[in-house]
């Protein structure tokens, strides 16, 4: 765990999600904020006894939209890591989720958890799965050890790079999605060779393509998306964020 990399706009602005929340100094009773710190969802106790770990991934099949319980998305695909597979992520965010029902931005299937995106997408995909009047900010920071040299400059890795540009080992990165594939593995029923495998792997992805569905107050931005804002792969000699 290293919740300092976490984006400090989600933690210290709980009003991203609808809520404010302000973490207390007490070492004894401690008010955590709405979206308190990274998790993994597969380890119990994770989280405080008050918030749940809520997978912030949305890949889905074929890297089609994930329709999440509720959400009647024309094409969309369950998840491969988040609603009821919400515990084969090994990414994910502490949440209070008690305090963000009714707000039209959860997902049924896990829990009452924020709704996953991709801050990648395009506009329209962000708008199917979030709503109209809903943002996808990304959720944790970009560490050095997410970036690769690919072909077109200093990049995040990707599944497409497995087997080229990494092994998607443990250690290999900062903030990847299932080191080593065991979900995938999961998902495909054991066999390594099955095209559910291969699809799954090439889905995998680092901080740059996981987020959460947010509601932004006026004059609020996606931290990624501030002035000045530049990621780690960026600051090695990438090419700046579009």
């Amino acid at each position: 765990m290293r919740p300092e990399k976490m984006l400090r706009f989600v933690l210290v602005n709980g009003a991203a999600i609808g809520l404010g929340a302000i973490v207390s100094t007490s070492c004894v009773d401690v008010d955590y904020p709405l979206v308190a710190f990274r998790c993994n969802p597969q380890q119990e106790s994770n989280c405080p006894d008050t918030h749940f770990c809520c997978s912030d991934d949305p890949a889905a099949p074929m890297g089609a939209k994930p329709n999440y319980m509720g959400k009647n998305i024309d094409g969309g695909e369950d998840p491969y890591f988040s609603g009821m597979n919400n515990a084969l992520s090994t990414s994910g965010m502490c949440v209070r989720t008690a305090d963000i029902a009714g707000q039209g931005l959860i997902e049924l299937a896990a829990a009452n958890c924020p709704i996953p995106c991709n801050p990648t997408w395009e506009a329209d995909w962000i708008n199917d799965v979030c709503g109209e009047s809903r943002v996808c900010c990304q959720t944790v920071e970009l560490e050095a050890k997410d970036c690769v040299q690919g072909s077109d400059g200093v990049r995040p890795v990707n599944g497409g790079d497995i087997g080229t540009l990494s092994q998607w080992r443990p250690g290999d990165h900062s903030t990847h999605q299932d080191p080593n594939g065991s979900s995938c593995l999961a998902l495909a029923g054991g066999n390594s060779g099955s095209a559910v495998f291969q699809d799954c792997v090439r889905q995998l992805s680092v901080a740059d393509q996981r987020g959460f569905c947010m509601a932004l107050g006026a004059g609020q931005v996606c931290p990624t998306k501030a002035p000045g804002y530049i990621d780690a792969c960026t600051a090695l000699g990438g090419a700046p964020p579009a």
